[in-house]
């Protein structure tokens, strides 16, 4: 049975009743040249999925079924899907895949019942590596909380800056959770990178996962 994470949570309005739609993905940190598989649920009966796989508008496949297997490319992309009920649309979620060899991450978010944002950004090594470490952009007008280090030093400033003073293997993880409090907008996009030491020098990749809060 396949696993899915789920990296964005979306609601719409369809006919007066409130739907929460979800985007989720079998793998949120694959490799380059992975097949992995994306599920919208939640959605309506009889509605069509428009897919973007660039994530710059272009509509690359309409389906009548939620969900399909997607081809990883190497490097950072992103995936756009509008759900339409006829020429109508109710709905859109957006995804990003970071596909590096030596480094996967990726974020997730969900919303707390204070109206806040706990954001989870996990690291997972594929070489040998040295220090990894995370920057996190701050939406303007917003603010951060740090609520699990996972033992990184990290300050906050105009980005949340987090390092590991640890020596990594294949398949070990670090983890960095916080916590965002909305400015005067409740609608931002996220934006991050992370990096690294390995045996050919510096590793710098996007953070791949949910990119927009709400």
């Amino acid at each position: 049975m396949r696993r899915f994470i789920v990296l964005g949570v979306l609601a719409f309005t369809s006919l007066g009743l409130a739907t929460q739609v979800t985007l989720m993905v079998t793998d949120p940190a694959p490799l380059p040249g992975a097949q992995v598989g994306l599920t919208v649920s939640g959605v309506p009966a009889g509605a069509q999925f428009y897919w973007d796989f660039g994530g710059d508008g272009t509509v690359d496949r309409i389906t009548d079924t939620p969900s399909l297997p997607y081809l990883v490319r190497a490097g950072y992309q992103e995936i756009a899907v509008q759900v339409r009920l006829g020429d109508r649309p109710v709905s859109s979620a957006r995804i990003a895949l970071s596909a590096d060899p030596s480094l996967g991450v990726y974020r997730t978010v969900s919303r707390t019942e204070t109206g806040s944002y706990e954001v989870t950004v996990v690291l997972r090594t594929r070489v040998h590596l040295y220090a990894p470490a995370v920057e996190e952009f701050i939406p303007a007008g917003w603010s951060v909380e740090v609520i699990d280090d996972g033992g990184a030093v990290y300050m906050v400033g105009e980005s949340l800056q987090a390092v590991w003073a640890l020596e990594l293997w294949p398949g070990d993880e670090v983890t960095l959770r916080y916590v965002l409090y909305p400015g005067a907008s409740g609608t931002a996009r996220l934006s991050g990178s992370a990096s690294s030491y390995g045996p050919e020098g510096r590793i710098e990749v996007q953070i791949g996962g949910a990119v927009t809060v709400p």
